[in-house]
């Protein structure tokens, strides 16, 4: 890997500010990998499973419509080996209806180091929406279709601090390896300003880097691909406690794209986007109004309607400008303490294209860690 990118990401990791619940509302996705059990009862078993139906109704040029449908399941057993250190292992499983065979079925394993308010995660960490990363740098259809990150992840979380960074191994070469080295990674950053009375204003910072190249593989003279983003923002949220609304969250960011690569492959180098949400919460569900304005845009696997280079591989069409306006109307309905049921119906206005579209999803999320006592063994 080239030794350009990981100075880049060190430097940018080791001088962020310590300074997120940025833009959509995740939660109830998530899976996290943590401390599950005790040093009396070391043992413990864990299942993550979440089925998904999503229908986008999009007919433009930057990314046609399609049907992600399936189911995504992760048994694994934990063990405690002291106060500090769990271990996780089992395997992912993944069926795409409509599909006999498995999309998906590997090794599925995790260390975690946990001291103070920090944790360190070798091998599969808490990725994807876990990150809380913006859309149009983290497009949250990752975890619908890519397999589990993994790699080292790097957690500190306070009451007013939140900071996850993290390198991704996405693809191993070996020597005269007929493809190239891929990694990704990223920080995602929050650091509260105030917190009073339900009132919360916060300051958030997001880098996202992408490197392909190696010096083993067989494809020697292929010029690499190193590609970053940055994302600076403000939010400013409110809590109330009776009423139709329960809450409500502003939010504003500037994004960044750059292309450091030695030869360039995409029909920019460098672009910008303004990200801006206002978000409801009430007694029937969350409302949130986006708008995104980007000019030559782009984000390695970022939210495909932000782009301004097609998702299309079969096209080289691109717009210099994207402006869209969002509304998401979300529910979510928590059945039990270990399942939860997540609606979500999403049209967009195409201010450009004076087009409107649409995608709707169900979800059924659960994650259940059961511990393993010594007298049911």
């Amino acid at each position: 890997m080239s030794n350009k990118f990981i100075s880049v990401f060190i430097i940018i990791l080791g001088f962020s500010v310590n300074p997120l619940m940025a833009q959509l509302d995740n939660t109830g996705f998530e899976q996290r990998i943590k401390k599950d059990s005790t040093i009396e009862d070391p043992f413990s078993f864990s299942l993550r499973v979440l089925s998904f139906n999503k229908n986008n109704e999009y007919f433009n040029r930057i990314v046609k419509g399609y049907t992600l449908f399936g189911t995504r399941f992760i048994p694994s057993i934990g063990y405690q080996l002291n106060e500090q250190v769990n271990i996780q292992a089992g395997v992912f499983l993944q069926k795409d209806f409509g599909n006999n065979n498995l999309t998906y079925s590997i090794p599925y394993f995790s260390i975690l180091y946990n001291w103070n308010h920090s944790q360190l995660i070798f091998g599969n960490y808490n990725g994807s929406i876990h990150h809380r990363m913006l859309e149009p740098l983290e497009d949250f259809e990752r975890l619908l279709v890519d397999a589990p990150e993994n790699g080292l992840q790097y957690l500190y979380n306070t009451e007013r601090i939140f900071f996850d960074a993290w390198i991704n191994w996405e693809k191993m070469i070996y020597q005269d390896s007929p493809f190239k080295e891929e990694v990704s990674g990223g920080l995602v950053s929050q650091y509260d300003l105030f917190k009073e009375n339900g009132n919360t204003a916060s300051l958030h910072y997001q880098f996202r880097g992408y490197h392909k190249a190696g010096q083993i593989d067989a494809l020697r003279g292929q010029p690499l691909i190193t590609r970053f983003n940055n994302a600076i923002g403000l939010s400013f949220e409110s809590k109330t406690k009776n009423g139709f609304i329960h809450g409500h969250k502003w939010e504003g960011y500037f994004l960044h794209y750059i292309d450091n690569s030695p030869q360039f492959r995409l029909p920019y180098t460098q672009g910008y986007g303004y990200y801006l949400n206002g978000t409801f919460e009430t007694s029937v569900g969350d409302f949130m109004l986006s708008y995104w304005q980007g000019d030559h845009f782009y984000s390695y696997k970022g939210g495909r309607l932000y782009q301004s280079y097609t998702t299309d591989p079969n096209s080289r069409f691109f717009e210099d400008e994207r402006k869209l306006l969002i509304l998401r109307l979300m529910n979510e309905f928590n059945i039990g303490e270990s399942s939860t049921l997540l609606l979500r119906f999403e049209p967009y206005w195409d201010f450009n294209n004076r087009s409107f579209e649409f995608s709707h999803a169900i979800y059924f999320n659960i994650f259940k860690t059961i511990p393993i006592n010594k007298k049911n063994r």
